[in-house]
């Protein structure tokens, strides 16, 4: 009997920890989405420079650099 009392608290412990984690990854993958879909908005000349710098909280400045920013989220498949 003991030794179930003493289990009980560790596996809510054990489900806390992995609730957590699961909605941490969930948070990172919309960000990420959310990155991808201003980047090929822009790509696609749906929003303009300034508009997606604004979007994705940069601080650049130039066309160019935005370029280089997104250049990672050309070819990455869709993450949902």
């Amino acid at each position: 009997m003991k030794r179930l009392i003493l289990f009980i608290p560790f596996i809510f412990l054990m489900w806390g920890c992995v609730n957590t984690s699961n909605k941490l990854d969930i948070i990172d993958i919309s960000n990420t989405q959310k990155q991808r879909d201003v980047c090929l908005d822009w790509y696609g000349y749906r929003i303009d420079t300034k508009k997606a710098i604004n979007d994705l909280n940069l601080k650049i400045e130039t066309e160019s650099e935005l370029m280089t920013y997104c250049d990672f989220f050309k070819n990455v498949a869709d993450t949902k």
